[in-house]
Order: C-alpha cells, then structure tokens, then sequence
C-alpha cells in the first residue's frame, strides 16, 4: 500500500488564448467556437524556458518544504506522452538531478500508455516500494514542451497546454492519501493514436464513452463499493462535453467532476488528474475518509481509472 506524500504543481505564468493559436494549429473559425462552446476550453499556459526548468521546478519548490524527501528518493519515474520529449543526446534525469541536488536513484520514464502513464505509473511505485526499505520514496514526475504543432492538436478534442507536477509516493505518510488500485482497459486497434483513419477515429468516438464508463464502475466494484460512495472524479482535462456525457452514462452529478481547470490549461499530458487533486484539496472538496477517482485515456488507447482514499 502507498500513499501521497506530497504533490507539486507548476503553472506557467504565459496565458494563451486558444484563438491564438489559429494560424499555428491550422484551425478554422468554426473549429476554435467548437473549442470554446462546445468542449470548454479557452486559455492554456506556455513555459517560455526549457523542459528542464519545467520538470526541476515543482521538484525544488518541496525540497523548500521539506528537504528531507531529498535524501529519501529512491526511484525517479518520468511520465510523458512525446516519444522524444529532448534531442539526443542530452540526458534530463541527469540535469534535474543535478539541478535538485538529488543523487543514486534509479531513474526511468514510462510512455507507452500516453496521457495515462502517470496513473499506470502508480501501481509500478506500489510494487517498487513493497521492496525497499520503510523510508524510500518513489518521485513521480510529470511535464511536457509542446514544440509541435502535431503535438498540441488531438482534432476536435483537445487543445495542449503546458504545466508541470512532482508527487512524493511513499509507504508511510502524514497526509494519508491512500493509492489503492489502478485499473486498465486497452484497445489495441486504435494504436496509430493521431495516425488513426476517420473510420477508426468514429469507432473510438463512438466506443469511448461506454469503454471509460464501463471501466470506472469495475474498479469501484472491485473494492465492493458503489459509485455514490464516490465523493469526487478527478479526470483529465481533454474537454467538457466528454465528460458530460460520461456522467450522463453513469447517472453520476457533473458536480462532482472537477472539470474548472479545462477552461484554464487545457490538457496538460500526464499532470491532469495530479494537477486537479491539488486542487479539489485546496478547495476543500474531500474529507477524512472519501473514496476517489483519478481518469485518463492515453492515445493507443489505454483507459485508465485510479481509486484513492483521502
């Protein structure tokens, strides 16, 4: 069993209008109202320094806190969905570990479940940790540049934005946020992602809805709960209209979707689900004792549904 010991955000300071971005992204008008009305979303943010300045942020802002965690960090795994997120051949683990300070752990990234490695990732730090000595933490980090235009489109889903987390999982924690189960649902035959046909992209349309749904009642059933014993879905931020149908499937309150982030950032990668429980925490919406869900799907496609406990 792990815990979240601590979770850092980092929000760029650059606001960027989607309609901004226009020209970059190839869009018509009708395309950024869609955006806009339609799936929610409006600004995202842009780090104007590196990717190593992106990623080393959120991890010194907790070493401010508590710069013991340094010292306690085994594992280091980075979740992102670019393949090649830097130029050969420089070395990231190797700059942010020399940036934080943080020596002789065992760095590695996980990707090949997209948008939702980071939820995948957890259940690799829950087997890692169940090896290791009491104190060892697990660093998972989450961040991306969007240097492409191919990169910051998913066409008439999702606009990308940029924005950074670091989370301290660990066996034993102050802040009990207790990492119980995360559950996968993979369908291989859209593994093209982007490079998907039409054909194939109206099937995935057509077939999500009912595939996450779907996903989220097993892994709630498998603890014997119900879903109106969940207090809160913590999802990814790819659009709005997504998740309105997804509550409507579920006949589960919109209200307890913390979807006021998406006008914000727009689909941060792998942070999403991470950057929305910092959030939902500030804004007091769990209490002692609630069950959770983090939500993402990767391209490929992977479902992803993450049960916690506060």
């Amino acid at each position: 069993m792990i815990y979240i010991d601590y979770i850092e955000n980092y929000i760029p300071e650059k606001v960027i209008d989607i309609s901004e971005l226009q020209d970059y992204l190839n869009l018509k008008n009708y395309q950024i109202k869609v955006f806009k009305k339609i799936h929610g979303l409006k600004e995202i943010r842009k780090e104007e320094g590196s990717l190593t300045k992106l990623l080393s942020t959120p991890i010194l802002n907790i070493f401010e806190r508590n710069s013991s965690f340094r010292q306690e960090i085994k594992y280091i795994i980075y979740c992102h969905t670019i393949q090649n997120v830097h130029p050969f051949p420089l070395d990231m683990f190797k700059e942010i570990s020399e940036i934080c300070n943080i020596h002789n752990t065992i760095n590695f990234s996980i990707n090949q479940q997209n948008c939702a490695s980071s939820l995948v990732a957890l259940e690799i730090a829950d087997s890692l940790l169940n090896s290791t000595d009491k104190n060892d933490k697990v660093l998972l980090l989450m961040g991306e540049k969007v240097f492409n235009p191919i990169m910051q489109l998913i066409n008439n889903t999702t606009i990308l934005g940029e924005a950074s987390t670091a989370v301290i999982l660990s066996r034993n924690s102050n802040k009990n946020i207790k990492f119980i189960k995360t559950k996968t649902k993979i369908l291989g035959k859209y593994a093209e992602g982007i490079g998907i046909s039409q054909e194939e992209q109206k099937q995935f349309e057509k077939n999500y809805v009912p595939t996450l749904s779907a996903l989220i009642i097993e892994t709630v059933n498998d603890l014997d709960l119900e879903l109106s014993k969940i207090s809160l879905i913590l999802p990814h931020n790819v659009n709005v209209s997504s998740w309105k149908q997804i509550s409507k499937s579920l006949e589960f309150p919109i209200q307890k979707i913390y979807l006021k982030n998406v006008e914000k950032y727009g689909h941060c990668f792998c942070s999403d689900p991470f950057l929305n429980l910092d959030c939902a925490i500030s804004d007091g919406l769990l209490k002692k004792g609630d069950y959770f869900l983090m939500v993402s799907v990767g391209l490929g496609a992977t479902f992803a549904v993450s049960l916690f406990q506060f």
